[in-house]
């Protein structure tokens, strides 16, 4: 029987009694949490914003017609002149926020022809009337941002007074997916109207749109809204519906209040089917299709269970009625006030993703409580809301189903199949981010951030993990009773980040929580706490804690010696737990403390931290550590590094592992040197795909250990191991086969990430072929790289579409799927290559271009069997056919030309035929020292839509495209051209995802004929286009 200090978190400081603890067991769900039918109200300032609405909503005819009364009141200390609204409706993409939306898309597995609305501009106003007025406003828009509609009042509101706006709107629904449109039957109304800018006494705020996020920064207001639409139409919406009554021509009109919300949204549909519940005073509803309802069905159980616990955590959900609704919006889910939104996909997962499910809405229902009841400055303050959301949802999750369980959960088996831990998803992409250079402070608006990236990493991961913090410090009951009286104070509010530094300080004086919150939250300083020493004695007998209390004899006694250190800027309290085949040994490990005892254990601080660095202990004398001091985000040093202590404990048996932050409470900058023995991930699988082997599939704070048979998207099939630590370094090898080449290979590949700097990679890659089963010829080869990632993909299987990189190849086969050299002479060559692909999305481009070039030098000097210089370039191109030709809508065009030149003309350097190049001819046909080859192909949709899952829903098969192609090339060896090769042919695209949102990826199939030369027609299968 081992022992540990009872603490949770580290509310118990030094000097409590230990406890002993068996060895962690399996985690177990945390006990129901009952509602009560019976809830107090939640205060509601004076003088919100009203908005009455009357909107009449034509799917068919794909528009919103509308009246909306706004009453304005001046809630401020300086007189208000004019009136500001919000139009988001009216945002048109443009420049290069096209691109950065489309590789947005990309990230969320959308085409730009289903959520990029290049028309924009779907709100048009017809007229604003402010009442007292005798001629209507002559309104206008913001020069320098369309979505602001600026209303000049003929007379000023002074503080107290009231005006009253009567705005008149169409809103065109475009058939995409998005905030408002309307697509497969469905749709949805979020952010749609002209609503009131934050005003306060520095006037009105006119922040911007911001597409890729939710920049919306409103007061809450009292909504009244009368909608007409047809009868057969299905409505969830902010607030209740309160009213309904049928009307004319086979339509209805419903009355909605919402009493009082953030923000008004709707989303209806005639296909829609609703299963509800009722949880104390909660009404719940979710409305789904037919093919939903198993997961409509696990997302009403996932609500009914988590609104009772955030009423005990915070206070009482602000309505009676709570909705779930699906809607193709891009976002897996998205809050809006009383309504959260799942995209379709969500609703259309396998079993296996039910705790993804799970995660969503228990992330969106707690936005309930942050953001619709409590405000926020979404554009300025991300953190207030999504920082606090994140940390809220990983600790409901984390009592559920432990610290890291799993988010895919295969059925019985199943098992082999890759899954990923939440608390690795949740992180990974922090460090991985991190280890590309990204740094700056959580507290910064989204136009300083600049993309979603930079935003989840600060934003969601950070303020989360700043969050975790804080409840480290405090312990449970402190940090809830915080956070209810912030919800408390701030009901239909807006919580600023200055209101919550004061809060905060003011709840806890002692806690030192400027200073924590400038270090983590408006600098980007680091904790960074390592084992640097561990020394076991010999068993010599002792007393160890005993269960309850108390001590008893032990003869397994051991001295275990722990020394640690704290490299980074901010010294966190933490535990170090040291772990036997009896139990577990905690010791809480306070810096400010100095050297202490509790029972059954020592801390010594050996070396004093110190805002200029380490220096001598003394011994360890006791004492005050140094004061901390507040720390804006540029003020002087660190206050406490460089700190060492040493922990000593009497372990009942020899240690297995000792580690720093068992529970991962901290935001450590390493947490791979939190452990005295390094540990591994450890994975065999039955099937080994490229998902296995990418960093989002492995664990974030140790190396991962993947084998078993494997197929790749080069076509080949064998055996592979990899070992790899995400985003530091990969080692990976295989032995099977390559059917393209027809021939039995191994090889293998070796990365170090960012080495020898931020955003490089330097590694190897080379594949040996053991035999040909067609003929003599084997392809092997490889090369020695250094590559400059200026861009990385976001998908599993597509390398980086844009580097610059410099190598030393060996071989015939410089990369994977250097397929283009003939296998007649052994190479060894210097080169240089630059890639750059702006074709989006990466699966099926509808727009972009491509631009690969190279060139290498070789000689016997190098390993190559002659001296030679090659050179090779490819240029392609992709757009989408105009409206205006009448052909089949979404159809594209695509252009590519590649050429090879190479020296002496009498070496074979390159072939002409292939399934990247021209795919009448095999890869033995028509090898020359020069070739060319110039390719249209178009691509057209057969079947659009198709919206087939298989297999539980795993695979889904979105579309179908058809290509007519032409390729025309020719080859040069010797002192003659050979024969113009035409290569008419004709492919199938097939549009497949896999688990609803995971990857993405076209696969071809293509199949021409040679003209000019003899031969049959060739079939070529691949993923993805050929360019």
């Amino acid at each position: 029987m081992g022992c540990a200090l009872a603490v949770a978190g580290l509310p118990a400081r030094p000097g409590d009694a230990a406890r002993a603890q068996p060895p962690a067991g399996r985690a177990t769900a945390s006990p129901q949490v009952l509602a009560s039918p019976q809830r107090p109200a939640v205060n509601i300032p004076p003088g919100l914003p009203r908005y009455d609405i009357a909107a009449r909503i034509d799917p068919r005819a794909k528009r919103v017609d509308a009246v909306e009364r706004v009453t304005f009141t001046n809630r401020s200390k300086v007189p208000v002149t004019e009136l500001v609204f919000h139009v988001y409706p009216r945002y048109k993409v443009e420049g290069k926020e096209r691109l950065r939306l489309a590789r947005t898309m990309e990230m969320l597995r959308l085409s730009p022809e289903e959520a990029l609305d290049d028309k924009g501009d779907r709100l048009a106003v017809s007229g604003v009337e402010v009442e007292g007025e005798a001629r209507p406003a002559a309104f206008s828009f913001d020069p320098g941002d369309p979505t602001i509609l600026v209303v000049p009042l003929a007379r000023p509101v002074p503080p107290g007074g009231r005006a009253v706006a009567r705005v008149g709107f169409l809103v065109d629904l475009p058939e995409k997916w998005g905030r408002w449109g309307t697509y497969r039957e469905v749709t949805y109304l979020v952010n749609w109207y002209p609503v009131l800018a934050h005003h306060d006494d520095r006037g009105w705020q006119r922040t911007p749109f911001a597409p890729w996020h939710q920049p919306f920064y409103q007061d809450a207001g009292h909504y009244h809204v009368n909608v007409d639409l047809p009868a057969g139409q299905v409505v969830a919406s902010s607030g209740r519906i309160v009213g309904r009554e049928e009307a004319p021509g086979g339509w209805q009109r419903l009355r909605i209040d919402a009493d009082p919300v953030r923000d008004f949204a709707l989303v209806c549909s005639a296909r829609f089917r609703t299963w509800e519940r009722t949880v104390g005073a909660t009404t719940v509803r979710v409305h789904g299709f037919d093919e939903h309802e198993a997961n409509a069905r696990r997302a009403l159980d996932y609500a009914c269970e988590v609104i009772p616990q955030y009423e005990k955590w915070f206070g009482p959900y602000s309505d009676t009625e709570f909705e779930i609704a699906p809607a193709f919006f891009g976002w897996n889910g998205n809050e809006c006030s009383g309504l959260v939104l799942l995209d379709d996909r969500v609703l259309r997962l396998p079993s296996a993703g039910r705790r993804y499910i799970e995660h969503l809405v228990t992330h969106e229902t707690m936005h309930q409580w942050w953001y619709n009841t409590v405000g926020t400055d979404g554009y300025g303050e991300t953190f207030m809301d999504e920082g606090l959301v994140n940390s809220f949802t990983a600790r409901r999750l984390d009592a559920k189903y432990g610290r890291n369980g799993p988010l895919i959960t295969w059925p019985e088996g199943l098992t082999w199949l890759p899954t990923i831990g939440r608390e690795d998803m949740r992180m990974a992409g922090y460090y991985g981010w991190k280890r590309k250079g990204g740094s700056g402070p959580v507290i910064q608006d989204m136009g300083q951030m600049g993309n979603l990236m930079v935003l989840f990493s600060l934003a969601y991961d950070r303020g989360g993990k700043v969050v975790d913090m804080m409840y480290n410090r405090m312990g449970e009951e402190r940090f809830f009773a915080f956070f209810r009286k912030l919800y408390a104070d701030y009901s239909f509010k807006t919580l600023y980040y200055a209101d919550f530094k004061r809060e905060l300080a003011a709840f806890d004086p002692k806690g030192d929580w400027p200073a924590f919150l400038e270090g983590w939250l408006e600098a980007s300083r680091e904790t960074d706490w390592s084992v640097k020493k561990v020394e076991v004695a010999a068993p010599r007998g002792g007393a160890v804690a005993a269960a309850g209390g108390g001590t008893r004899a032990d003869p397994e006694v051991r001295r275990v010696t722990v020394e640690v250190e704290q490299e980074g800027e901010l010294a966190e309290p933490t535990v170090v737990l040291c772990k036997t085949a009896e139990g577990e040994l905690r010791v809480p490990l306070w810096p400010e403390k100095g050297t202490y005892e509790v029972p059954g254990a020592r801390v010594e601080r050996i070396v004093r931290p110190s805002a200029q660095g380490p220096a001598p202990g003394g011994g360890g004398g006791e004492g005050e550590g140094p004061k901390a001091t507040g720390q804006g985000r540029d003020q002087g040093r660190p206050r406490w590094r460089g700190g060492r202590w040493v922990v000593t404990l009497d372990a009942p048996g020899e240690p297995t592992q000792v580690e720093l932050d068992p529970d991962h409470a901290l935001l450590d900058s390493n947490p791979e040197n939190n452990r005295w023995k390094p540990e591994i991930a450890w994975r065999l699988t039955p099937l080994m795909t490229p998902l296995d082997m990418s960093g989002q599939f492995q664990a974030y704070d140790r190396p991962s250990v993947v084998a078993g048979p494997f197929i790749d998207q080069y076509a080949r099939g064998g055996v592979k191991a990899g070992v790899q630590r995400t985003n530091r370094w990969s080692v990976v090898g295989w032995a099977g086969t390559e059917p393209a080449l027809r021939e039995a290979i191994f090889g293998g590949e070796a990365t170090l990430f960012h080495t020898p700097s931020t955003n490089w990679a330097t590694g190897f890659f080379y594949e040996q072929g053991l035999y040909n089963f067609y003929n003599d010829k084997r392809h092997s080869g490889g090369r020695f790289y250094m590559r400059k990632r200026l861009l990385e993909s976001s998908s599993f299987i597509v390398d980086d579409p844009v580097f610059f990189e410099v190598y030393y190849g060996l071989g015939n086969e410089f990369w994977q799927g250097d397929d283009g050299r003939p296998v007649s002479q052994y190479l060894g060559a210097v080169g240089v290559r630059y890639r750059q692909n702006t074709q989006f999305p990466y699966w099926d481009p509808v727009q972009g271009e491509l631009i690969d070039v190279s060139a290498e030098y070789g000689n016997t000097l190098m390993g190559s069997q002659l001296d030679y210089a090659r050179v090779v370039g490819q240029y392609g191109l992709v757009r989408k056919a105009p409206e205006s030709w009448g052909i089949f809508p979404n159809s594209r065009f695509a252009l590519r030309g590649y050429g090879g030149w190479s020296t002496p003309g009498n070496a074979t350097l390159f072939r002409l035929g292939g399934g990247q190049r021209l795919r009448a001819l095999d890869l033995t046909s028509l090898e020359g020292s020069a070739v060319w080859l110039v390719t249209a192909e178009w691509r057209f949709p057969i079947w659009r839509d198709i919206d087939r899952d298989v297999i539980d829903h795993t695979i889904s098969f979105r579309h179908l495209y058809g290509a007519l192609f032409y390729d025309i090339g020719q080859s040069y060896l010797g002192d003659r051209w050979g024969p113009i090769v035409h290569g008419p042919g004709l492919g199938l695209r097939w549009d497949v995802v896999l688990f609803s949102f995971l990857e993405r990826a076209t696969l071809r199939l293509d199949i021409a004929q040679p003209v000019g030369v003899r031969g049959g027609p060739v079939l070529w299968f691949g993923i993805n286009q050929v360019f």
